[in-house]
């Protein structure tokens, strides 16, 4: 039974690759009609500089997960732990979110890394994600002037914004003591306990999260690009767009049930970018930035085919004092 279960996943390994490119090829073709505007709109001179800026992401972003199962301490290839990352994270576009985590989690697992340990890298990886997507953000728009610019704008907007917001403080109050019964947030609750009490490789850490917001500003540069071939390079400085780049990223991450966030981010980065260009202009800027993106993580992922990766027990393990029992559940 046991081999016959290492036969499936073994197959299922196999075209892991080719699975996360048909995800974002389905991702990519409604979208062609957006792609041609793109091609047509903007010179070579502003989508080839955006589209290496974007593979260089999409590589580099890859990697640093390796890092964050070294802090652990079980450090994994740089280059092995790119493929895991890139074949994994295209599964987002499937419905629901848990597709990408348990990929993941079983190629890291097929790489030697203990069940415990893949599964706690998740959320860590996660948080030093979120917390340089904030900086970035808050950095962007204080430098730049945006969020005044913003708020002036949409000032009939602030009351009713701070009642949304106050309400759906109290409902979180109200709910808090039912939610804190269900069995799913007192494992969630365990697993936060479980990370704050890991002797983790501080250096590591800094070292992702440095590494991260110098992604993230490339990142809004490469939208500075689409910006500026459209002629708002003037309007819009690189700090309003690095900002609102990372704000419209953040809000897309926790919009959870739609696929890659995909029409929430443009949403909430043309919204901040409204105050200094046309809505419309903005709009369909963030949009040709996300189908070029698109673009490069299906450039990305091609090579990874054709370079698997077998089953290694990774001498270079060593000892961790997380409890292999230790598992992260995603919904």
């Amino acid at each position: 039974m046991e081999k016959k279960k290492s036969t499936i996943l073994t197959k299922v390994r196999r075209v892991l690759p080719w699975v996360a490119i048909g995800c974002v090829v389905l991702a990519l073709v409604p979208r062609m009609t957006e792609l041609k505007q793109c091609i047509e709109r903007l010179s070579p001179v502003w989508i080839a500089p955006a589209l290496a800026l974007c593979l260089a992401y999409w590589f580099f972003n890859a990697g640093v997960w390796s890092w964050v199962l070294e802090s652990l301490g079980y450090p994994l290839p740089y280059l092995v732990g790119v493929r895991a990352w890139l074949t994994s994270e295209s599964l987002r576009w499937l419905p629901g979110g848990v597709w990408k985590f348990a990929s993941r989690v079983d190629a890291a697992r097929n790489l030697g890394i203990p069940l415990g340990i893949a599964s706690i890298s998740l959320p860590l990886e996660l948080a030093a994600v979120v917390l340089s997507w904030m900086i970035v953000g808050f950095g962007g728009i204080l430098l730049s002037g945006l969020g005044s610019r913003f708020l002036i704008t949409y000032t009939q907007w602030l009351l009713p914004a701070a009642g949304i917001a106050i309400g759906g403080l109290i409902g979180v109050c109200l709910v808090w003591p039912m939610l804190y019964r269900q069995s799913w947030v007192g494992d969630r609750l365990e697993q936060l306990q479980t990370i704050l009490k890991l002797k983790l490789d501080p250096r590591l850490l800094v070292r992702c999260e440095v590494f991260y917001i110098a992604l993230n500003i490339l990142h809004g540069v490469g939208l500075w690009l689409m910006l500026a071939g459209m002629g708002y390079g003037q309007q819009v400085s690189l700090a309003a767009a690095v900002g609102a780049n990372a704000v419209g990223w953040l809000t897309g991450t926790f919009a959870m049930v739609v696929p890659g966030g995909i029409g929430v981010r443009e949403s909430a980065t043309a919204l901040l970018l409204s105050p200094l260009m046309p809505w419309q202009e903005a709009a369909l800027a963030a949009v040709l930035w996300r189908v070029l993106q698109i673009v490069a993580e299906l450039m990305s992922l091609t090579p990874w085919v054709f370079f698997g990766t077998k089953p290694n027990s990774n001498p270079a393990i060593s000892s961790s004092t997380l409890s292999r029992e230790t598992v992260y559940e995603t919904e």
